[in-house]
């Protein structure tokens, strides 16, 4: 008669370990600040002084108020830029400061 075993693969520890810890939605976040330019565009991401997440929501201060002004009327579509960029939903509401 076989035994059974307990034994995981490591990779699937790792990844369950994350998702247990809420990692992955940190790591996400981190990865979203460090690729922010890459994300949101040049003209964004040179007047970004802060980006904040709570939640479901991340926090962008910006320096200038025309572009405060601009990226109101473009919070959907740097939205669907941040979820894509993660694969999944990360953020459901963007505050513009």
């Amino acid at each position: 008669m076989a035994r059974k075993t307990n034994l995981i693969k490591l990779g699937d520890a790792i990844t369950q370990l994350f998702k247990q810890e809420n990692l992955d939605v940190k790591m996400s976040q981190f990865s979203v600040k460090k690729n922010w330019k890459d994300i949101a565009g040049e003209a964004i991401s040179v007047n970004t002084t802060d980006i904040f997440f709570n939640q479901k929501i991340v926090f962008v201060t910006l320096k200038s108020a025309a572009l405060k002004h601009e990226l109101s009327f473009r919070k959907e579509e740097l939205l669907k830029n941040i979820n894509k960029f993660c694969g999944y939903k990360l953020v459901e509401q963007i505050v513009i400061k």
